[in-house]
């Protein structure tokens, strides 16, 4: 029977993002991934590994609850469920290797043969000029989506708010989908986002991300109560507890857990969770090219999504970290077709790391 010899971590410098590998009896490996603290491979060398030492790693349910319930002593949530997240990943992209069936298959099925990443960009600071260039840019690139976010959105005035959904829906003409991020500001009021959100909603704005602080619950279910304009969250949450609370509140529109950092069981579960409130679940991503894979089988899988995000790294620099992390970490690069990216057939995640990549960064 199939068993767990060992789970290792490895930080990349300078980031947040750490890759797990989990190596079996069978000389299968799967590969995982969080983003969190750079402390997490404490945890994962030294806290789960342990737990799942001599395992059957195809039982991907019953030794996240194992894991969860053995780490109820060092805190439900945060930092070691993040660690758990980047281990269940590579448990499901080894049992698909072991049973040769992509991850989609086994989480049920496919609803989609492509899926629709958005380019994700940063920040929402730019002149309104540049703004618009830079959209348009994306939208010749074959995007049919794009998210700009932070900078001084929520951190200004409504009227600057205003002034820079503006020039992004003039950048992207009528056809294409626009999203603005937030990027939670503190200091922001549920009635400083209702006022910009109600003024925003005449260009057609996809979804409003993280306008306030995640734990203001009741600041989110009177925005959504105030607006037409879809809202969402949920990139900071870690268990299905946090989203039940979201889902029963009926606090947001749209929910946004990520892979990295709830893993692929739960995310799965999430999302049912949500098809049954009626909600969508697009998740959130801004790490490697392995959570982006993970994204893509995951959202196959449900009836009630169908986009990734898909970062792209600030003008100047398409050599960075972050450009190889995301683009340059897996042997076969992401190719846009028409505005998608292909659900793979390949066994498990369908990663294969390119190790040039990973040995420049890891620590």
């Amino acid at each position: 029977m199939l068993r767990i010899i060992d789970v290792k971590a490895i930080n990349l410098a300078n980031t947040t993002q750490t890759i797990v590998q989990v190596y079996t009896d069978e000389d299968i490996i799967g590969v995982g991934h969080c983003d969190t603290s750079p402390y997490v491979r404490f945890i994962i060398e030294g806290e789960l590994k342990p737990i799942l030492i001599g395992k059957d790693p195809l039982e991907t349910e019953a030794l996240w609850t194992l894991m969860y319930r053995s780490s109820a002593w060092n805190g439900l949530r945060g930092i070691v469920i993040h660690g758990m997240a980047a281990i269940d990943m590579a448990l499901w992209d080894i049992k698909g290797q072991k049973l040769r069936q992509p991850v989609w298959k086994l989480l049920g099925g496919k609803y989609r043969d492509k899926v629709i990443p958005y380019a994700s960009l940063t920040p929402l600071s730019f002149k309104p000029y540049d703004l618009a260039k830079r959209t348009a840019e994306y939208r010749e690139m074959g995007f049919k989506a794009v998210k700009f976010g932070w900078g001084d959105f929520g951190r200004i005035s409504v009227e600057k708010d205003v002034e820079l959904v503006k020039a992004v829906r003039e950048g992207a003409g009528d056809d294409m989908k626009i999203i603005i991020d937030a990027g939670r500001p503190w200091g922001c009021t549920s009635s400083w986002v209702i006022k910009t959100a109600r003024r925003i909603e005449k260009y057609d704005v996809f979804f409003l991300e993280e306008p306030l602080n995640p734990d203001d619950i009741d600041g989110f279910v009177e925005v959504k109560a105030s607006v037409d304009l879809p809202i969402s969250t949920g990139e900071t949450m870690s268990t299905i507890h946090e989203y039940k609370t979201l889902i029963e509140r009926r606090a947001v529109d749209i929910l946004q857990p990520d892979p990295s950092r709830v893993g692929i069981t739960q995310w799965k579960i999430i999302a049912k969770m949500a098809e049954a409130a009626n909600m969508m679940c697009i998740p959130h991503d801004w790490s490697t090219g392995i959570n982006i894979m993970a994204q893509i089988h995951l959202v196959a899988s449900i009836p009630n999504g169908g986009y990734i995000e898909y970062m792209r790294p600030r003008p100047g620099r398409e050599k960075s970290i972050e450009a190889d992390l995301i683009d340059r970490i897996l042997e076969e690069p992401f190719e846009l077709k028409n505005g998608y990216f292909e659900v793979p057939n390949k066994p498990g995640l369908g990663v294969k790391l390119n190790e040039e990549i990973l040995n420049k960064y890891a620590v």
